[in-house]
């Protein structure tokens, strides 16, 4: 699959009801099994080519939104995360397409968390990976550590800080980059940033790029509808879940509580941390996931 280059396809655009602008990307095969990705916070469309080789393996369609704010879609302030199910019906009524699978990491999983629930009759399975904390559950602040703790206060009381932070970081990620150890086979810490080891070059420089985008209007619209009421129950959704979380990542705990409580739930380990989701081992269990979905 290595000799299959990675692509950064047209972005497509359409208008919606209200006037708002919506964008996309289409990765995989055009006439394949249909799955929306969704993006983490403050990231694009591009995201999704991380997982294109393994799209195109699986005779999927991978279909990646650009949320309010990202890329050609238009701010629209006020909204809880459950509404973004408007955006995408009248997208999926365009593409003419009723049954799908969905999946995103981080922010991205809390998305796909929103559509399994607002959209379940037309989701055939989702795939939340390292899926954002909502902090306005009680269960959540019980089992999350204190690091997600101390994002969650900065997201609601200091979002121009956070916005400000990861402005930093994202102009370090070069250097980040270069100075990057190479793997002894042993774990290093110093690995939990960026992609994994193990990971193709051109994947991982992929990922470098996504990381080191910086949209403030966008991120803080990210932060304003994480840290909001979603909209939903998170711990009562009717559809296919496999939650995909790295063994390091601080969302992971109550992402296990969500498999223990939904229905039809699993939860699922993988090495390193937020962005180990980049490795090949990873993205193959993923999408071979996505593609028993359509099998079922």
């Amino acid at each position: 699959m290595e000799d299959i280059a990675l692509i950064d396809p047209p972005v497509q655009s359409m208008t919606l009801a209200d006037g708002r602008t919506l964008s996309w990307q289409e990765f995989g095969v055009p006439d394949g099994r249909p799955v929306l990705y969704f993006h983490g916070g403050g990231s694009f469309s591009l995201e999704a080519g991380i997982f294109y080789r393994e799209a195109v393996r699986n005779n999927l369609r991978l279909i990646s939104t650009n949320r309010p704010g990202a890329g050609d879609s238009t701010l629209c302030p006020g909204r809880p995360v459950a509404a973004y199910s408007d955006d995408l019906t009248e997208l999926l009524d365009r593409l003419k397409i009723e049954k799908f699978a969905c999946l995103g990491e981080s922010n991205g999983g809390m998305m796909t968390l929103a559509t399994a629930a607002t959209m379940a009759p037309r989701v055939l399975g989702a795939i939340p990976i390292n899926p954002t904390v909502p902090w306005f559950d009680p269960v959540a602040r019980r089992v999350s550590p204190g690091s997600v703790a101390v994002a969650y206060r900065l997201m609601r009381h200091a979002p121009w800080l956070l916005a400000t932070l990861a402005k930093v970081a994202a102009g370090r990620m070069p250097k980040m980059k270069a100075a990057r150890r190479p793997s002894t086979g042993r774990f290093d810490r110093a690995n939990l940033i960026g992609p994994p080891p193990g990971t193709e070059p051109d994947v991982a420089d992929l990922q470098w790029r996504i990381m080191a985008c910086h949209n403030k209007a966008a991120l803080l619209a990210e932060v304003r509808w994480a840290s909001a009421d979603w909209g939903f129950d998170p711990h009562s959704i009717p559809t296919r879940l496999d939650f995909f979380c790295g063994v390091h990542d601080a969302q992971a705990p109550f992402a296990l509580v969500l498999a223990d409580h939904n229905p039809d739930a699993s939860f699922h380990y993988f090495s390193y941390g937020h962005n180990a989701f980049s490795h090949p081992d990873v993205r193959r269990r993923i999408m071979d996931m996505i593609a028993s979905y359509f099998e079922r």
